[in-house]
């Protein structure tokens, strides 16, 4: 769903503008600190509930305030929907269409969000943990139940690691079934869905980086060719010994190779970014292709570390998406050819934002 209409106030820096945005591109431009990226945190906070930076609500509200609001209309099948974040008395509270979301994920799942910002290439540098949530990401807004099989399978393994550590071993039988249903079921969603985004992704490589093989494997958590429930009767004792579950999609990892070896150890910084901005893209597409609803992409300050031509072939590629994008940008003139009638250019100075009329 396109954020038509964004209200903020006593949030980040900004100077609770009132922003009317493109269905389609937007561009946001300013100096270092003037408030660029506090605006697409606002946008994040609004659909998702939470920034894409990591920091509490408590810091997201201006110096000497006690709490902020943000207020937001998106809309979806020719409808309107009102949406509402706001932070007061240390809690928060979350409407869409004056009706109170008593859980964030819930609010979440309206509308799908994605932020590539300059730190996106730890997507390959970071723990397999970060890697996890990004698929996990993609399903959850592709696959509507998949909410209800990932708070199954929390259950079964916070219980499963409770006895262990309480060392009840005559007991774990009888929750290992529990546990396993959920795992399966995590695991088929996972691989059904990094088959489509591979198929993405490797279109978008071959427009990004042909001269290089880049190649994406899942592994499930546990070897293949082996059934979970057997490996957790035979681990059984190891599994006490550690006090926790070894095998399970918690040992999920996204295998990203660059010609053959680790992107990690082979990329460098720049083919890093191309390759985090070529995944979040290739999610982005799928995500318009089998999701419910439209999605929104919000990118921080992409000419960081990309030359020319590669710059110039990320912002085809954003531009050409069926989806809304909202992007910085220090200086206007580092994408100002790829702006097109229907986009629309804000400045921000001081937190102050203004349209700029083409």
């Amino acid at each position: 769903m396109p954020l038509q209409h964004l209200e903020c106030y006593q949030f980040r820096n900004l100077q609770n503008p009132q922003i009317a945005f493109s269905n389609e591109l937007n561009i946001i431009f300013g100096n270092n600190a003037s408030g660029k990226t506090s605006l697409l945190e606002a946008i994040h906070v609004l659909c998702c509930g939470k920034s894409f930076l990591p920091t509490s609500p408590a810091k997201l509200q201006q110096f000497n305030t006690r709490d902020f609001s943000l207020n937001g209309v998106l809309q979806h099948d020719m409808q309107k929907h009102r949406f509402q974040y706001q932070w007061k008395d240390r809690s928060i509270r979350l409407a869409i269409d004056n009706q109170f979301v008593p859980k964030v994920s819930q609010y979440a799942q309206i509308q799908p969000v994605q932020a590539l910002t300059p730190s996106s290439f730890l997507l390959l540098d970071d723990s397999p943990d970060t890697r996890r949530r990004f698929i996990d990401w993609g399903v959850f807004h592709v696959k509507h139940s998949y909410i209800d099989i990932w708070n199954a399978y929390q259950r079964s393994l916070t219980q499963r690691n409770t006895i262990l550590r309480t060392g009840l071993a005559e007991t774990l039988n009888a929750w290992d079934a529990e546990y396993v249903k959920p795992c399966l079921q995590i695991n088929d969603y996972r691989a059904d869905y990094i088959l489509d985004l591979n198929e993405q992704f490797i279109n978008l490589m071959q427009r990004l980086m042909n001269n290089h093989e880049v190649t994406i494997k899942y592994n499930r958590g546990w070897p293949d060719g082996r059934e979970l429930i057997e490996l957790l009767n035979e681990t059984k004792h190891k599994d006490l010994e550690r006090g926790y579950t070894f095998y399970g999609p918690q040992r999920a990892e996204l295998n990203i190779m660059l010609d053959g070896r680790p992107v990690r150890d082979t990329a460098s910084r720049g083919q890093k970014k191309l390759i985090a901005y070529a995944l979040f893209i290739a999610q982005a597409q799928l995500q318009q292709i089998r999701g419910r609803y439209s999605g929104l992409l919000l990118v921080d300050d992409l000419p960081s570390e990309l030359d020319s031509q590669h710059q110039e072939s990320v912002l085809e590629l954003l531009i050409q998406l069926p989806m809304q994008v909202v992007m910085t940008c220090i200086n206007l003139n580092d994408i100002k050819k790829s702006i097109n009638k229907t986009a629309k250019v804000f400045h921000v100075k001081q937190g102050l934002v203004q349209e700029v009329l083409q």
